[in-house]
């Protein structure tokens, strides 16, 4: 076989294997072109295209291998061959885009009907679950509401609801129409017909029982609106009656007159009764349609304007009543009067021997405090003088005991006059009963009235002293016969400590402290045992104060107590034996000294630690809180170094070791006592200084705000008839100055005391105070120029000065702090005019304020920088002086500020006018 035959073969069988394939392709293709049918047979479909689809590019490999096998036939073949080759080539290619282009056609129509189904369905649902939660809302009874507010509410909720459906119309047009266009697609039974009237049956009863559902609530809401135009119209009836009532009765005419207008009054109220009934029916109506809580709302307003009439009439018939017994009324009047003052007569005498007896009751107890508190004193200096002396004791006994007689006595007498009082509240009642009655007649009874509440408050008053002072002394007395139980119970906790930290011990240093402590408690020991014996020999004492049971109580425990005590007292001697045969056995003095002056070393160290420069206020209550604690670590060690001394032996060497410890120890608790002192004074003068920085700088803030008050918004200054509070401003600046430059003063001393960390905030704090003073400062000078102003003769002239100046800084002023080592205040120079032109202000510089006084005459003079000018020379100037400084109070306390600015040179012009004032 030749090439060429082979190659004939080859071409014939890849062109039968194509075509073979083309055709299987469109038979396929044929048997799912078909759009109709369910949802899941158009699916299958497109998976099936969607497959043959992909599968294009094994077509495409078959249609190369022909190309291929044809590109060799017609190189090598001859021209039949060739003519041959190319007319099936040409019959191949045509069925190849038939078949590519049949492909693409019926993947895309079937994927995009599928699609637009897709899309349908989706708008579909969000319709179905729109029309669900519309017939949720809907499906409810309607709810009652509380009142004509909530129903309006009510009603533009439902309004707002129908045009949320009535605009789903276009929505549900658009899914009909694509219903329709997909029903002549797919024929299928979900957008057939039927299925579009049902979707337009569902949203036209959903439309219709909103509204429904709309015209009910407006029906409601008006019907509540309509009811309460009705129940106002009516109250402001009542109300207009009421006054016609009040102007008859206040009227001053004659009897009969007024009974025929009340007579013509009662009946208008009377014919009214219709309209009433009419609004009882309308509300029994709104409460059918109102929620409880408004149908309760709604029924106490129709009850109420039923009460209200019906206490309209009964005013009218009161007042009729009352004008035909207000004749006969004079005399039983009178005579009521008459009892009622006798009556309070009596009350108030008892009243005032009552106030006596306390007045007197209470001199006893101030007596008894002043001998409590001698006694005080004297049971200290017996305790002091004779610690451990019986008849000491006995002594105090007694007067403790003399002292509870009287607190019980005046306990008794308070209680004696409190039941007298309760025993009188019927009086009193007696008393406001008569009174009652007084006021059911027409005549005025206020000065009776007046009376009465007098001495009903003078009873509640001396009531009130009573019952205040009865409970205040038996609380005193409760606690005072209560306070040996309250005692062992504070001195048995301490106890309790004691033997539980003492029962493994076996260091030097710790037993001596606890001996010292058990030595302690022994003798309080003492002490409450005789409180207790004491205590127990006054049951009949208890029994009147506490009563029966609770004296009953206290007597079972006071008695546990004492035998409590007993135990714990012979647990404490057993426990100091113990101690202090530890004591007695411990023979090494050396390793015990060693051991306390190594804890002197730390504690040396620990203070020296802490002594250092701290940067704020917080840092420094640190470091003292650190020194308190080395403070009372060296009064601890002192117990240590006392228990030391019991080791000395008769060696001289172990005494003067002992006596140099001792010494060193006194040395550092003196050192650490000094530096707690200083510590403590730093905090309170850097405490002092910040608030003092505050309080300034808060002035300043006021200050500047209440002089920016005299500017308006084109920055012209005026003083709208302000001129006595623009005065009265600027008069503050003296004494601001003068806590100003105690605060620097202060300052500086803070900075020696504070570590440089800290310096540099306090430094930038005190500048910007510096600042803020004076930016107030040139502030201040326009208003102080517009008031020289008010006071020249010209003041069109000094009114143009300062709308041109306002808000310049003045020419050469002083500044108030110019830096380290300087004067704290520059005076300018001479201000006396010159040439005709306008003199400068006195109080143009940064000086200290003092006043605000007009130019002196010309002359010589120089600046005091204390805001005036003081003027040497005739003695007509010194009133002059005299007027800028004020009252001596001031003067002598602007000298004392000159005094510390080392202002000397006009030191003896400032005696002269000291001496003149």
């Amino acid at each position: 076989m030749t090439h060429q035959e082979q190659q004939e073969i080859l071409f014939r069988e890849s062109l039968e294997a194509a075509m073979s394939w083309m055709k299987a392709v469109q038979e396929r293709l044929r048997l799912n072109d078909n759009t109709q049918g369910p949802r899941a047979a158009l699916e299958a479909r497109l998976r099936e295209t969607e497959k043959i689809h992909q599968s294009e590019h094994e077509g495409h490999v078959k249609f190369d291998k022909v190309l291929v096998a044809a590109e060799v036939l017609l190189q090598d073949g001859n021209q039949e061959t060739r003519n041959i080759t190319h007319a099936r080539l040409k019959e191949l290619k045509a069925l190849w885009e038939e078949t590519c282009t049949y492909i693409i056609h019926c993947h895309s129509r079937i994927e995009w009907v599928w699609l637009h189904w897709s899309e349908y369905l989706k708008a579909y649902e969000e319709f179905e679950m729109w029309l669900v939660s519309v017939r949720r809302s809907l499906e409810p009874e309607v709810e009652l509401q509380l009142g004509v507010k909530e129903k309006l509410w009510q009603v533009d909720n439902q309004r707002i609801l129908l045009s949320d459906v009535q605009n789903q119309a276009l929505l549900l047009e658009r899914l009909v129409d694509e219903a329709a266009a997909l029903n002549n697609r797919i024929q299928d039974p979900s957008v057939d017909q039927e299925a579009q009237e049902r979707l337009q049956l569902a949203y036209n009863s959903i439309r219709d029982k909103a509204e429904e559902r709309l015209s009910v609530l407006q029906k409601m809401a008006e019907e509540h609106q309509m009811y309460q135009r009705d129940v106002l119209k009516f109250q402001a009836w009542l109300v207009s009656k009421t006054k016609e009532l009040n102007t008859l009765t206040e009227t001053e005419d004659t009897a009969e007159n007024k009974l025929r207008a009340l007579q013509t009054l009662d009946d208008n109220v009377a014919s009214e009764e219709r309209t009433l009934q009419h609004i009882e029916v309308m509300a029994e109506a709104v409460r059918a349609n109102t929620s409880p809580g408004g149908a309760d709302v709604v029924v106490e307003e129709a009850e109420e304007l039923r009460l209200d009439w019906q206490r309209l009439r009964q005013s009218l018939c009161e007042v009729g009543e009352g004008l035909k017994s207000s004749l006969d009324s004079q005399s039983q009047y009178q005579s009521r009067c008459q009892r009622l003052g006798e009556d309070i007569g009596q009350l108030r005498g008892l009243l005032h021997r009552l106030t006596r007896d306390l007045e007197t009751a209470r001199e006893g107890d101030r007596t008894r405090d002043l001998e409590t508190a001698r006694e005080g004193d004297r049971t200290r200096d017996l305790e002091t003088a004779r610690e451990g002396d019986r008849t000491g004791d006995l002594e105090t006994a007694r007067e403790v005991d003399r002292i509870e007689e009287q607190m019980v006595g005046q306990w008794r007498k308070y209680m004696n006059i409190r039941n007298t009082l309760l025993a009188e509240e019927s009086q009193v009642e007696h008393l406001k009963a008569q009174l009652k009655e007084l006021f059911r007649f027409s005549q005025d009874s206020q000065h009776l009235s007046d009376d009465v509440l007098a001495v009903v408050k003078e009873q509640q008053s001396v009531k009130c002293r009573s019952m205040k002072l009865c409970v205040d002394s038996e609380l005193v007395l409760r606690q005072v016969l209560q306070d040996p139980l309250h005692g062992f119970s504070q001195w048995s906790q301490v106890v309790s400590q004691v033997l539980e930290s003492s029962a493994e011990v076996s260091e030097f240093s710790h037993v001596a402290m606890l001996v010292q402590n058990i030595q302690r408690l022994l003798k309080h020991s003492l002490q409450l045992q005789e409180q207790l014996r004491l205590m127990l020999l006054k049951r009949d004492l208890l029994c009147s104060v506490f009563g029966s049971d609770r004296a009953e109580s206290l007597m079972t425990e006071l008695n546990d107590t004492v035998r409590n005590r007993e135990l714990l007292h012979n647990q404490l001697l057993q426990r100091k034996a113990r101690l202090q045969g530890l004591i007695s056995r411990t023979k090494d003095f050396g390793d015990a000294c060693k051991s306390i002056r190594n804890k002197l070393t730390l504690l040396r160290e620990r203070l020296i630690s802490a002594d250092s420069l701290q940067p704020d206020i917080l840092a420094k209550k640190s470091q003292s809180d650190q020194q308190r604690v080395i403070k009372k670590d060296l009064e601890d060690c002192e117990a240590h170094i006392t228990a030391l001394e019991t080791l000395v032996s008769s060696s001289s060497a172990n005494r003067t070791q002992f006596e140099r410890l001792y010494g060193d120890w006194r040395i550092l608790y003196k050192s650490v006592r000094v530096k707690v002192k200083k510590s403590e004074e730093s905090i309170g003068e850097h405490e002092s200084f910040h608030e003092s920085l505050l309080n300034v700088e808060k002035w300043l803030m006021i200050m500047r705000q209440k002089l920016e008050s005299y500017r308006s918004s084109t920055g012209e200054w005026s003083l709208d008839n302000r001129q006595h509070e623009a005065e009265r401003a600027l008069g503050e600046f003296p004494e601001k100055e003068l806590q100003l430059h105690q605060t620097e003063v202060q300052g500086q001393g803070v900075l020696e005391r504070t570590s440089e960390e800290g310096r540099v905030h306090i430094l930038r704090d005190m500048k910007h105070l510096r600042e803020s003073w004076m930016a107030l400062h040139d502030l201040s000078l326009n208003l102080f120029r517009l008031l020289n102003g008010h006071s020249s003769e010209d003041p069109d002239l000094d009114t143009q000065r300062v709308r041109g100046q306002a808000g310049e800084r003045p020419g050469p002023g002083r500044e108030l702090f110019p830096g380290e080592g300087g004067d704290m205040i520059k005076g300018s120079g001479s201000s006396s005019s010159r040439g005709g032109a306008p003199e400068r202000s006195p109080g143009e510089g940064h000086g200290v304020w003092l006043s605000q006084s007009s130019e002196v005459g010309a002359g010589r003079g120089g600046r005091t920088g204390l805001g005036g000018r003081l003027e040497q020379g005739e003695g007509g100037r010194v009133l002059e002086q005299k007027r800028v400084f004020g009252s001596r109070e001031r003067l002598r306390a602007v000298w004392r500020l000159w005094i510390s600015l080392n202002m000397g040179r006009d030191r003896a012009m400032i005696d002269r006018l000291l001496v003149n004032n």
